[in-house]
């Protein structure tokens, strides 16, 4: 694995637009973290008022390991949850199969957020996928979808919030 150099700086300059945060990488990849408020996640609480969905768009592949990139995201988390009384979901897309590879790479970074306030908690979910086959016919199967949710330890909605995440049957949204 490529490791890039990080000029000894830990995180990218980023600036914030709207919903997303943009940065570019020393490879010069454009980098788009996107924490906008979902309404759809516990749709049924209204003392839960700020549920954002987490997730980074690129506009070119990665090449090797940049510690910048997953330091600045993490800095931009932090910061997002510090500033907001947010919660932060985040799932992996399974559809590639990838999606594992996805939470496990989350589940390092995370590893390395400097701020023991904040807690992460993790949910799999079974969801059904349905595609069309080379002859028009509709093939449905099985997915593994890995989620977490990310908030400040002091929270208000804290605990409904995490009782709301692990319980498919007290969420009504559908989104997990």
């Amino acid at each position: 694995m490529t490791h890039l150099e990080s000029n000894s700086i830990e995180v990218y300059p980023y600036q914030r637009d709207g919903t997303y945060f943009r940065f570019t990488t020393v490879q010069d990849i454009l980098v788009k973290v996107n924490l906008s408020v979902d309404p759809r996640f516990f749709p049924d609480n209204p003392e839960i008022t700020e549920t954002c969905l987490f997730f980074i768009e690129t506009d070119k592949p990665s090449m090797g390991l940049d510690i910048r990139l997953r330091n600045t995201v993490l800095d931009i988390l932090t910061n997002f949850l510090k500033e907001n009384e947010a919660i932060i979901i985040y799932y992996c897309d399974a559809r590639d199969g990838r999606g594992h590879l996805r939470y496990a790479k989350f589940n390092r970074w995370f590893s390395l957020m400097k701020d023991p306030a904040i807690e992460k908690q993790d949910r799999q979910v079974i969801v059904a996928d349905l595609n069309v086959d080379e002859n028009d016919h509709a093939v449905s199967s099985e997915l593994t979808v890995h989620a977490s949710i990310l908030l400040r330890k002091t929270h208000p909605a804290y605990d409904i919030a995490i009782q709301l995440f692990h319980s498919g049957d007290v969420d009504q949204s559908g989104k997990l």
